[in-house]
């Protein structure tokens, strides 16, 4: 078996990313000056600063004039990442359920997920809190004759994809995913304690597994100024669309 350390750099890329997790985790957006964190990592000052560019172009700190680095407040989601939105946020989350339900089909759902408009669907809408602030308002769709018992599960601070493949052995491989701003309704503007027609991110997401066969339907709502999407996908001419 062929090995090779660590390099100084990827070490102190890991160390700072650890350090900024924990930052945020306290709620706190400052990092220690550069003198600071060459004693605490043990590092030069050339390797730490090939690290903090590297950290900055990922967009998880940030440059302030003449005031050194300064930890990116904004969340960051992979559009096209098929994991659990869980797994790709730092912090503390709290995740709430506002309803769960077997309602009769949703148009655009049951179009996507091949049933019948009269066909039932489980309905879940939650609310998701990142390190005690409001973030997102999640509703989706699912099939539940194929999910059977799934309207009797708890899924408070439960992740739904997990429990997909734990208990229904499914599991996403890939989705499409539609990106645009909606101004926050009544509803959206009480649960994510946002002012009437603040500009949110809607995501209609569509997930499938492999051979093509959809499991759910989910829109999520989520506020402007606390999310940033990237994408950063490989093998990208191996998506093709269906003809």
């Amino acid at each position: 078996m062929e090995f090779k350390d660590v390099s100084p750099s990827s070490q102190s890329e890991e160390q700072l990313r650890f350090l900024v997790q924990e930052k945020i985790a306290e709620g706190e957006t400052d990092i220690p000056s550069e003198r600071a964190l060459e004693s605490a990592l043990g590092i030069s000052r050339t390797t730490l600063r090939r690290s903090l560019d590297v950290l900055e172009k990922e967009a998880v700190v940030q440059k302030r004039n003449r005031k050194g680095m300064q930890i990116n407040a904004k969340q960051t989601i992979n559009i096209l990442k098929m994991n659990s939105m869980s797994s790709q946020l730092p912090g503390k989350q709290t995740i709430s359920v506002v309803s769960n339900e077997v309602v009769n089909g949703d148009v655009e759902a049951s179009s996507f997920l091949k049933l019948d408009a009269t066909q039932p669907l489980f309905k879940l809408i939650r609310l998701r809190e990142v390190s005690g602030r409001p973030f997102s308002f999640e509703i989706s769709y699912l099939n539940i004759r194929r999910f059977k018992g799934i309207e009797t599960i708890d899924f408070n601070n439960e992740s739904l994809y997990q429990i997909l493949e734990e208990r229904y052995n499914t599991k996403p491989t890939y989705g499409r995913e539609e990106l645009r701003f909606k101004p926050a309704c009544e509803v959206l503007a009480s649960y994510l304690k946002v002012p009437l027609d603040t500009a949110l991110f809607e995501v209609v997401s569509k997930a499938f597994e492999e051979h093509d066969e959809p499991i759910e339907y989910s829109k999520q709502y989520l506020i402007g100024d606390q999310i940033k999407y990237k994408i950063n996908a490989q093998h990208i001419f191996d998506y093709l669309e269906d003809e």
